[in-house]
């Protein structure tokens, strides 16, 4: 899956890329990589932990912070995202929610969320890349841990926009949603 969320990112124009890995990792996903393409280093025990690590290996005015379980990226999505940047501190990608949310507790309906400006959250995110890395400073200092950068933005103080995204821009989880990555790769791939 990486290969496919990297080979659109080269498409696209971004550079330098760097994959964050797992520890016990780096050396198996060093193989699987061709050479010069990306910088692979060793991630954190949290998403959080991890995009900072990345982070350490950059210098770039602007950056992607992409999750290799979105495999259907495009690079229509990646350049609205990154275009976006010119007046914002972030960028998400997002879509807005269709289906009804219940809220549950031991399996019994306690509630219905109002999905009126719900939206659901995709990767790639963009950011300004400096205003990043002092939110991921201030958040270690504060003990504040995020599951998304944009959060991390919104929370002192930044600017974060959305684009549309793309309902193909599927997060891969479970065997079935891997299964059907692979069939919408060979109908769009």
């Amino acid at each position: 899956m990486i290969h496919w969320s990297i080979d659109v990112l080269v498409r696209a124009g971004c550079a330098p890329i760097v994959v964050a890995v797992p520890p016990n990792l780096l050396d198996h996903a060093r193989g699987l990589l061709p050479p010069g393409i990306a910088t692979v280093v060793a991630g954190g025990p949290s998403r959080q932990e991890t995009v900072a690590a990345a982070l350490g290996h950059l210098d770039a005015r602007r950056v992607l912070v992409h999750d290799a379980s979105r495999p259907l990226i495009s690079v229509d999505l990646v350049r609205r995202v990154m275009d976006a940047l010119a007046d914002a501190d972030g960028v998400v990608p997002a879509l807005p929610m269709e289906e009804t949310l219940k809220t549950v507790t031991n399996e019994r309906i306690v509630g219905t969320v109002m999905r009126t400006g719900l939206w659901r959250s995709q990767t790639p995110q963009g950011f300004d890349t400096e205003v990043l890395k002092r939110a991921h400073e201030k958040a270690i200092e504060g003990g504040f841990d995020v599951t998304d950068d944009a959060q991390l933005i919104e929370r002192y103080g930044g600017k974060v926009h959305i684009v549309r995204g793309d309902r193909r821009n599927i997060k891969v989880t479970y065997p079935e949603d891997f299964e059907l990555a692979e069939a919408l790769l060979e109908l769009h791939g």
